[in-house]
């Protein structure tokens, strides 16, 4: 009877304690971008997964990580961060390997894999220009866009190596699948910064953020832009004088990872991989016009026909591109 009494008492006690759901923090970059993943991604996944969700938001993702990691106090487990963030994080030994026996290692193209930051969608840096200006016969590679004397006009640049030197190699006759060997080598690299010297004169504009690259679209103030594709689509639907294309796109993506002593590094690695199955990642087309890095999430009719043409990576749009290589 005493054991009997005993074990009642344990059973009373345990059913009086509550069950706390797991606690993860995902820190995200807030506004339009941070309510798409939380609608399409994390939520979904945390609701899956039985995890309690708390969000932070912050303008740079990479100056709070080394912060948290190099004062001992880590408060987030899940960051996200632009691949070319993750690449820098990763080399200050700021991150946690991804654990492949988690997360799907093969739902990644090999131009976009990565040991610390999962790469889960996608944009292009695309050639645009004003249909006023050009009518029905613009520019359509980099190599006449380059072209100024049949192709004349107000040319805006990023003011950023980023994509800057692919797109100048893919302008001088280098096949996509070539660009990065030869960018490896110092003679690739003087070849891609001689080929922006000869175009330098022509560029009126050498623009600082996807807002004005889209702005100047928009106005008319450049004839030809270098932007990225989710900003000159929306010019585009609004009604502006805009189009582009994707041939020879630099395509960059954005990606997850889990800071170094984060304090729920398992949880964490599990909730990357619930919010990155192809279903959730398609659903965040219907936010934004960012694609899906995983193949599987153009597969089986999750993302409607029509939204397709604006996706980077999505078939019929990657076959000239080129991965960005973040490291």
């Amino acid at each position: 009877m005493s054991w009997l009494r005993i074990s009642l008492t344990a059973f009373a006690f345990s059913a009086a304690v509550p069950v706390y759901a797991q606690s993860v923090t995902i820190t995200t970059a807030g506004g339009d971008y941070g309510n798409a993943m939380k609608e399409a991604m994390w939520a979904p996944a945390a609701k899956e997964l039985g995890y309690d969700i708390r969000e932070e938001t912050l303008s740079d993702g990479l100056a709070a990580l080394k912060m948290q990691v190099t004062s001992g106090t880590v408060t987030t487990d899940v960051i996200h961060l632009g691949s070319p963030e993750g690449a820098q994080a990763a080399a200050q030994s700021l991150l946690e390997p991804l654990d492949y026996t988690i997360i799907d290692p093969k739902a990644v193209p090999d131009g976009a894999k990565s040991d610390y930051c999962y790469p889960f969608d996608s944009y292009g840096t695309v050639l645009s220009w004003n249909t006023k200006t050009y009518g029905e016969n613009p520019p359509k590679t980099w190599a006449e866009f380059w072209d100024v004397a049949k192709f004349p006009g107000r040319r805006a640049l990023r003011a950023n190596a980023q994509d800057s030197i692919e797109i100048a190699l893919l302008s001088d006759g280098v096949a996509p699948a070539d660009v990065h060997p030869v960018l490896s080598t110092p003679e690739g690299l003087d070849r891609a910064i001689k080929r922006l010297e000869a175009l330098k004169p022509n560029v009126a504009v050498w623009w600082t953020s996807g807002a004005q690259s889209a702005q100047l679209l928009k106005d008319g103030e450049a004839d030809l832009v270098v932007t990225w594709n989710g900003r000159a689509q929306t010019v585009k639907a609004d009604g502006g004088a805009a189009d582009y294309t994707f041939k020879g796109s630099v395509i960059g993506t954005d990606c997850l990872a889990v800071p170094k002593g984060a304090p729920n590094k398992e949880a964490a690695m599990k909730l990357i991989a619930a919010m990155t199955q192809p279903a959730r990642v398609a659903k965040l087309t219907d936010f934004i016009a960012y694609g899906p890095v995983n193949p599987a999430g153009y597969e089986g009719g999750l993302i409607p026909e029509d939204r397709l043409k604006t996706l980077a990576t999505a078939p019929e749009n990657a076959g000239t591109s080129v991965f960005s290589n973040s490291e």
